[in-house]
C-alpha cells in the first residue's frame, strides 16, 4: 500500500525506479567498461548485480537514519512499537529491490552465465544483509531522532563508501597492490559479495560466511541495544 500510494496515477508505479537504474547501469556500465578496456559481458553482469545490491543498502540506511523523524506524527498520535516503522520501510526497499531482479534476468538473456544451485546462496546472504540493515536502521533512526546531522553524514558517508566498495571496479583489479585492503577493511564487500557471488554463479569463501555472520550478530546488537534504551525518549526528541 505505501508503494501503491507512492506511484498513484503512473502508468508502471515502481518501475520507473527500475527503469531508471537500468539506464544507469547500460550508460555508466558501458562508458567504464571502455575505460577500464575490459570486455562488457564480463564487466557489466557484476557490475549491474553490485548497483542493485549496492541501491538496497545506501537507499535503506538513509531511509533508516530517518525513519523516526519522517513518521514522527504517527509515532506521536499512533501508540505503535517504533519498531514498526522500520520493519515498514525495509519491506518496501525489498519489494523495490525484487523489482530491480528484472534487470538480472534481461542481463542473463543478453549476457548468460552459466546457472547452478549455488545461486540459492544468494538467499541467506539477503537474510544476513537485512539483519545489518536492520539493527543499523535501528541504531542510526534514533541517533538521527536526538541529532539531526546524522541524517546528513549517513547520505555523505555513504557516498565516499560507495567508492571505496568494489561495484564499479572489481576486487581483482587492486589484488596484490597497495589498495588491496579496500577490500577486506570494508564490511561492506563482504555483505554484497555474499548476494551479487551468489547471483552470478560464483563461488563464495568460508571466510566470507564467517564475516557475514559476525557483522549481522554485531549490528543486531548494537540496535537492539539502542531500541532497548531509548525507545521511550524518541517520542520527546521528536
Amino acid at each position: 500500500m505505501d508503494i501503491s500510494l507512492r506511484y498513484r496515477r503512473t502508468v508502471i508505479g515502481p518501475l520507473w525506479i527500475t527503469l531508471t537504474l537500468a539506464a544507469t547501469i547500460a550508460s555508466v556500465g558501458t562508458v567504464y567498461a571502455a575505460l577500464f578496456k575490459q570486455d562488457i559481458a564480463a564487466f557489466l553482469p557484476p557490475f549491474a548485480v553490485g548497483l542493485i545490491v549496492w541501491t538496497l543498502i545506501a537507499t535503506t540506511l538513509q531511509e533508516g537514519a530517518n525513519v523516526f523523524v519522517a513518521s514522527g506524527h504517527l509515532i506521536k498520535a499512533v501508540p505503535a512499537p517504533l519498531i514498526v516503522h522500520v520493519l515498514q520501510m525495509i519491506a518496501r526497499n525489498v519489494l523495490i529491490f525484487v523489482h530491480h531482479l528484472l534487470i538480472v534476468v534481461m542481463l542473463h538473456v543478453a549476457m548468460p552465465w552459466p546457472l547452478g544451485w549455488t545461486m540459492l546462496l544468494a538467499l541467506p546472504g539477503l537474510a544476513l544483509l537485512l539483519v545489518v540493515l536492520l539493527g543499523g536502521s535501528v541504531a542510526l533512526g534514533m541517533l538521527c531522532a536526538r541529532f539531526r546531522d546524522i541524517g546528513s553524514a549517513v547520505v555523505s558517508g555513504l557516498q565516499f563508501i560507495f567508492f571505496l566498495t568494489p561495484v564499479i571496479w572489481t576486487e581483482d583489479s587492486v589484488r596484490g597492490t597497495a589498495l588491496a585492503w579496500l577490500t577486506w577493511v570494508n564490511p561492506f564487500t563482504t555483505l554484497l559479495d555474499l548476494v551479487r557471488k551468489p547471483l552470478l554463479s560464483q563461488p563464495t569463501d568460508a571466510e566470507q560466511w564467517i564475516l557475514g555472520v559476525v557483522y549481522a550478530i554485531a549490528t543486531a546488537a548494537i540496535g537492539l541495544r539502542c531500541y532497548a534504551k531509548y525507545r521511550c525518549r524518541v517520542a520527546y526528541w521528536l
